[in-house]
C-alpha cells in the first residue's frame, strides 16, 4: 500500500489508513455491520472528485445467513440525482454477496458484446437513462481498468466495486482517474442538463455554511437580473457549471467528513497505521 499512498500524496490527495463506519450511500456502507474502509484516498480538490479504497463489513442475507464481504471501491459524487441502477459483473459477486435486492428491477438488454461480462438492472421507467449512462464505451473502460466490477447508481453517487486488493499501486490510481474523468465528461453532462434562462432550478442547491451568505447574495442578485431580463442566453457557461458541481461535491462529501470527525471525537474512530 506504500506505493498507493505515495501516488495519492504526490497528486495532492489526502489519505486515511482506517475509517470505521464511513457515511457513504453505497450498499456496502449503509447496510452492513462493522463496516470499515481502509487505504482511503480522498480526492476532494481534484477536477474529478472521488473516494477510493477498500471496504469490509458483515452483511445479513436472510434470517439464517450473514457473511463477510470485502471489496475495492471507487465512490464518485454526481451533480444531481440519477435513476437508481445496478450493473453486475460476471464472477465479481460483491453486491449479490451483500444481499442486494433485484426483484423490483428490470433486466435490460445491453450491447451483445457485453451480455456475458455484465448484466444491467434498473427500475421500470428508467431504462433509457440507464442505457445512456452505461454505454459500450463506458463498459469497455470498466472492463479495461477493473478486470470485472459491480456498479451501483444511487441518488447522487456512483459506486464501482471490484475485487479486494486491487488498489496498491500508481497504475491502479491512474485507472481510478480514468473512470472518474469519463464520468465527468460523459455522465455529468447527461445528469446536469442546461437550466432554461431565467427559470428556477428544480432542486435548489444547498451550500456549505461558510458560503451561505455569499450564495444568498448571489441568488438575490441573479433573481433581480432575471426579472429585469438581463440574464442572456448562454449565461450558464462551463465555468459556472463547474462551480455548481464543486458546491454539490462539497455538500455530498460533507456528511462523510462530519461523520468521520464524529467517530474520531467519540472513540478515535479514525485510526492511522
Amino acid at each position: 500500500m506504500a506505493a498507493w499512498k505515495a501516488a495519492a500524496v504526490a497528486r495532492g490527495y489526502s489519505y486515511q489508513s482506517h475509517i470505521r463506519g464511513p457515511l457513504l450511500r453505497g450498499l456496502l456502507f449503509r447496510t452492513g455491520d462493522s463496516v470499515v474502509a481502509t487505504s482511503l484516498v480522498s480526492a476532494l480538490q481534484a477536477s474529478t472528485p472521488f473516494f477510493a479504497g477498500s471496504v469490509n463489513g458483515r452483511y445479513k442475507i436472510d434470517e439464517q445467513d450473514s457473511r463477510s464481504v470485502s471489496s475495492s471501491f471507487v465512490a464518485i459524487p454526481l451533480a444531481r440525482k440519477v435513476p437508481n441502477a445496478v450493473l453486475l459483473g460476471e464472477g465479481v459477486d460483491v453486491l449479490r454477496s451483500a444481499g442486494i435486492a433485484l426483484q423490483s428491477r428490470q433486466k435490460l438488454s445491453i450491447d451483445d458484446h457485453f451480455e456475458g461480462p455484465f448484466t444491467l438492472y434498473s427500475h421500470g421507467g428508467h431504462e433509457r437513462e440507464a442505457l445512456e449512462i452505461f454505454t459500450p464505451e463506458f463498459l469497455t473502460l470498466l472492463s479495461e481498468t477493473t478486470d470485472g466490477c459491480d456498479v451501483e447508481l444511487i441518488d447522487t453517487w456512483m459506486f464501482v466495486y471490484s475485487r479486494p486488493g486491487r488498489f496498491g499501486s500508481e497504475s491502479a490510481l491512474q485507472s481510478v482517474e480514468r473512470i472518474t474523468k469519463h464520468v465527468k465528461l460523459n455522465v455529468l453532462p447527461y445528469i446536469e442538463p442546461e437550466t432554461p434562462v431565467g427559470s428556477v432550478p428544480a432542486e435548489p442547491v444547498e451550500v456549505p455554511t461558510e458560503d451561505a451568505d455569499a450564495a444568498a447574495r448571489l441568488a438575490a442578485r441573479e433573481e433581480r437580473e432575471a426579472r429585469a431580463g438581463a440574464i442572456a442566453t448562454g449565461r450558464r457557461t462551463l465555468d459556472a457549471r463547474n462551480r455548481e458541481i464543486g458546491r454539490l461535491v462539497g455538500v455530498g462529501i460533507g456528511s462523510f467528513l462530519l461523520g468521520a470527525a464524529a467517530w474520531w471525537a467519540v472513540g478515535g474512530s479514525l485510526l492511522s497505521f
